[in-house]
């Protein structure tokens, strides 16, 4: 026997597909083994591990190095020291080379050279006086002790000028010290000196000419003055006294 469906049973079964339908629209599809699928993770950026570069030591300036001060002397305030004071105490003012016996001030064929010991130097400059005097050669009595000269010799002096100086407080060569040029039969004396004038029976009497010259100093020798107010004195020699 054949059973037809009726309207009311088709509507039925219809719709109960359509709600079958409508349930699985938009549901995860299920996996074969009826379970849903696994979504699929994706790691966060800010999950990922960064790892951090590898820090620097901190490294300490360096110390500074110790300053050492410079020794500071005091000065000698000669301003207010009587000529022969004063020249006491320039005669016995040292050289800072520290060589034993050095004078800081010393006059040849250069020129005024002072180079005082910075313990002793002065507080400022000092004014002196320069007294120079010709030389004049002739013959006379006088040996001139070079070597081949046949016949003896005198000298005269004759005052060329007396020019100040102003020594220090820098040291170096004085400005204005220079001894004069000498000619065949004319040298130079310079007297360096304070106070007044030298008198001329100060001066040295015997002369003694020398048997070489220097190309720096003219071949300029020390000699001694007698005052007590004489600081450094120098004699520059005739260039040719054989001829005298």
């Amino acid at each position: 026997m054949h059973h037809r469906l009726r309207g009311p049973a088709l509507a039925v079964l219809a719709g109960a597909l359509l709600a079958t339908a409508g349930c699985s629209e938009g549901s995860p599809a299920a996996s074969p083994s009826g379970s849903p699928a696994p979504a699929s993770a994706t790691p966060s950026p800010s999950a990922a591990t960064v790892s951090a570069p590898p820090s620097t030591p901190a490294t300490s300036a360096p110390a500074p190095a110790p300053t050492v001060a410079a020794p500071s002397y005091d000065c000698v305030d000669t301003g207010a020291m009587a000529p022969e004071k004063l020249a006491a105490y320039l005669v016995r003012l040292k050289s800072s080379s520290g060589s034993y016996g050095s004078k800081a001030l010393k006059i040849d064929g250069d020129g005024l050279k002072f180079e005082p010991d910075p313990s002793e130097r002065p507080c400022g400059a000092v004014e002196l006086t320069l007294s120079r005097y010709w030389v004049d050669l002739t013959p006379g009595g006088v040996s001139s002790g070079v070597p081949g000269s046949s016949r003896d010799q005198e000298f005269r002096y004759a005052l060329m000028d007396r020019p100040a100086l102003s020594l220090g407080p820098q040291d170096g060569i004085v400005e204005g010290s220079v001894p004069p040029g000498s000619l065949s039969c004319r040298g130079s004396l310079s007297v360096v000196h304070v106070g007044p004038e030298i008198a001329e029976d100060d001066l040295p009497y015997d002369l003694q000419m020398p048997t070489s010259f220097s190309a720096a100093g003219r071949g300029a020798m020390d000699v001694t003055v007698k005052s007590d107010r004489a600081l450094a004195a120098t004699f520059v020699p005739p260039s040719a006294p054989q001829g005298c």
